[in-house]
C-alpha cells in the first residue's frame, strides 16, 4: 500500500466555528491518538483532515494536496518536526505551521517560532485550545506571507528553568512576543524571574545586538526618575551643570524593562505613555521631543486593577502595556520544577556531584516549603545548602530552618485573595446577568480547598473534615459531588 493510499479523510456538516468553506488540514504526529483527536476534532468542524506518521511521508503529501494547514510534532522517527518545518513552509506554499510537542523548553519554543510556525501547543493540550489556535491560523492562511525563519545563534543558556504546564505556556508566550516590536506586561510576585523573562524575549528579539537596559524607577529618588528615564539639559533644576542622557537614549535601538511598574509616580506615567503612544519624549528642561526608537517592557508584582481602582495607576497606560501579558506562577504551584531548578542551580556553581546525589526525600521536603520569596529564595537556600555540605550529599539540614511566617506575609496572602476573588467576581459580572454566581464561586474555588487539606491530613479525611470544622458524612459528599462532575467532564 502506497503512501498516499493510507490518506484519512474525515468531513462533518455542523460547522461550529466560521471557515465557511472546507479546508485540508494535515496532522504529522507518530502518535495515534493525536491523530485521532484532531479527525474528530477537525472533522466536526466541516474540514478535510489527512495524517502522516513522519516527516517523509507529511512532506510526501503535503506537496499533493497543499493542505490549508500543517499541525506538526517534534519528535518523529528520522527528521524531526523543527528541521522539517521550513520544508513544509515550500511545499505548502507558505500555508501556517502549528509545532506540537510534548518537551516545551524556552528554546524549543523559541526555535518552532523562529523557524516560520504559526503557533505552538504543548502536549497534553485541551481541545479548546486546539481549537482555538487551528481556528486563528485557518482564518489567516494564505492571508499573509509566511513567517521569514530568523538565523540566530542558540548561544545562550535558557535561565528560565521549568518544565511545568504553567513554564512551558510562558516560554510559548516568550517566543511568539519576541519578533514583535510590541510592549509587554510581565505580572508575578516577587522572586519568580521576571526580570529574567524580560531578558529572553529581548534576547529571542530582532533587537538582540542593541542595549537592554532593566530599571526599577521606583526604587530611585522620585525628584531624580524623570531625568534618569529621560535625562535633562544643562540648568533644568538646581545641580544640572552638563546635559544628562537618559535611560531612553541609552538603549536607542534596544529594549528597556521597566521593573515595579505598578509603584511609578503619576506624573512619570503620562510622560511613560507619550512614549508608547508617539515614540517620543522631551528631557527635563527641554522643549523639543526626542523621537526615540525603543522597545518597552513592564514588570510588578502589584494587582494593577486594584490600583487603577485607587487611582494610583493610569487606565490608558496599563491598557498601552497589556495588550501582551506574560504572567509567572509563584514557585507554590509549579512546585514540579523544584528538582529541575536545585539541579540548575547546582550545576552553575559547578556541583554536578550534589545534582546528581538528590534525593526524593530531599525533595519532597523541599516542595512542602512554603518558598515565599519564590525562585529567588530557593536558589539562595540551594547555594546555602552547597555552602554547608562541603561537596557532600546534601540534606534538609543543609538548607537554612523555615521561619514562622511574617506578618506581612499573612497580610500579603490575605489581599492576593481578595484580589483573586476580587478579579474573578468582576469578570463574571461583566460577561453578562447570571443567577448562579454563589454556586459557580464554590465551585471554582472549593475543590482547590479540599484537596489541599486532604494533602495536609496525609488524606485522612476524619482529620480534614475536623480541620475544615464539616462534618465527615459533608467532606464526603462534597468529594463525591466533585468527582462525578469531574467525571461528567471527561
Amino acid at each position: 500500500m502506497s503512501k498516499m493510499s493510507k490518506l484519512t479523510h474525515t468531513s462533518g456538516s455542523e460547522n461550529h466555528h466560521a471557515i465557511p468553506v472546507q479546508t485540508t488540514v494535515l496532522v504529522v504526529d507518530d502518535e495515534p491518538s493525536i491523530c485521532w483527536a484532531f479527525e474528530k476534532l477537525l472533522g466536526e468542524l466541516g474540514h478535510r483532515v489527512l495524517t502522516a506518521s513522519s516527516a517523509e511521508e507529511g512532506l510526501e503529501i503535503a506537496a499533493a494536496t497543499r493542505p490549508s494547514l500543517v499541525m506538526l510534532d517534534v519528535r518523529l522517527p528520522n527528521e524531526d518536526g523543527l528541521s522539517a518545518l521550513p520544508k513544509f513552509t515550500a511545499a505548502t506554499g507558505g500555508s501556517p505551521v502549528i509545532i506540537m510537542t510534548a518537551f516545551g523548553d524556552l528554546e524549543t519554543a523559541v526555535a518552532a517560532v523562529n523557524q516560520g510556525a504559526s503557533d505552538y501547543l504543548i502536549k497534553p493540550f485541551r481541545l479548546e485550545d486546539a481549537r482555538r489556535v487551528c481556528n486563528i491560523a485557518l482564518s489567516t492562511s494564505r492571508s499573509d506571507p509566511p513567517a521569514t525563519p530568523i538565523n540566530r545563534s542558540m548561544e545562550h543558556e535558557s535561565r528560565l528553568i521549568g518544565a511545568s504546564p504553567a513554564m512551558q505556556q510562558a516560554f510559548r508566550q516568550i517566543a511568539l512576543v519576541a519578533s514583535s516590536d510590541l510592549a509587554v506586561l510581565i505580572t508575578g510576585e516577587t522572586g519568580t524571574g521576571k526580570e529574567l523573562v524580560g531578558a529572553a524575549i529581548h534576547r529571542h528579539s530582532d533587537r538582540a545586538d542593541k542595549p537592554y537596559l532593566p530599571i526599577a524607577p521606583a526604587a530611585l529618588n522620585e525628584d531624580l526618575v524623570e531625568s534618569e528615564l529621560f535625562g535633562h539639559v544643562k540648568g533644568a533644576f538646581t545641580g544640572a551643570q552638563s546635559d544628562r542622557v537618559g535611560l531612553f537614549d541609552r538603549a536607542e535601538g534596544g529594549t528597556v524593562l521597566l521593573d515595579e511598574i505598578g509603584d511609578l509616580p503619576m506624573n512619570i506615567q503620562v510622560k511613560l505613555l507619550r512614549v508608547l503612544e508617539q515614540g517620543e519624549y522631551f528631557r527635563v528642561g527641554d522643549i523639543h521631543p526626542r523621537r526615540c526608537n525603543v522597545r518597552i517592557l513592564a514588570a510588578t508584582n502589584r494587582d494593577l486593577h486594584e490600583a487603577m481602582r485607587q487611582n494610583q495607576f493610569r487606565e490608558d497606560l496599563y491598557y498601552r502595556l497589556s495588550g501582551l501579558h506574560i504572567h509567572l506562577p509563584p514557585l507554590r504551584q509549579r512546585r514540579d520544577d523544584i528538582p529541575l531548578l536545585c539541579r540548575h542551580f547546582l550545576q552553575r556553581l559547578g556541583n554536578q556531584a550534589a545534582a546528581d546525589s538528590l534525593d526524593d526525600r530531599l525533595i519532597e521536603q523541599l516542595s512542602d516549603r512554603p518558598w515565599y520569596g519564590n525562585v529567588r529564595e530557593l536558589r539562595n537556600a540551594v547555594q546555602h545548602a552547597a555552602v554547608v555540605a562541603r561537596g557532600r550529599t546534601l540534606t534538609i539540614d543543609d538548607f537554612p530552618s523555615t521561619q514562622n511566617i511574617p506578618a506581612s506575609a499573612v497580610g500579603t496572602s490575605i489581599n492576593q485573595l481578595e484580589q483573586a476573588v476580587g478579579n474573578w467576581v468582576r469578570e463574571r459580572l461583566t460577561q453578562g446577568e447570571t443567577k448562579t454566581l454563589y454556586a459557580d464561586f464554590v465551585a471554582a474555588f472549593e475543590p482547590t480547598l479540599l484537596a489541599l487539606v486532604l494533602q495536609h491530613s496525609g488524606n485522612n479525611r476524619a482529620a480534614a473534615a475536623e480541620i475544615l470544622g464539616i462534618h465527615r458524612g459533608t467532606l464526603r459528599e462534597k468529594l463525591r459531588q466533585y468527582d462525578d462532575a469531574a467525571d461528567s467532564n471527561n
